[in-house]
């Protein structure tokens, strides 16, 4: 685009220019990025809890109680299970 253009161009969008530093960003700017972010939160959330499914995850502890005490001892013979 030739210069002349370009400075019509500004001309017309009112001087704007690009900012390309969050540091010195306007109020508006600050919004739509926190905005953008907690609709990316929460589409990621939604998702995560949505594939879960209906998946029973609870756990139940099996109790073993204690018999009659036994003796443990060394042996060079082959267990067969």
């Amino acid at each position: 685009m030739p210069p002349s253009q370009q400075k019509a161009l500004r001309r017309r969008l009112g001087g704007l220019k690009m900012n390309h530093s969050i540091h010195s960003a306007d109020r508006a700017t600050h919004l739509k990025i926190v905005v953008v972010a907690l609709v990316a939160g929460i589409a990621v959330a939604s998702f995560g809890i949505a594939t879960r499914g209906n998946v029973d995850y609870s756990q139940t502890a099996r109790v073993v109680k204690a018999d009659k005490p036994v003796m443990v001892t060394n042996s060079d013979t082959a267990t067969v299970r």
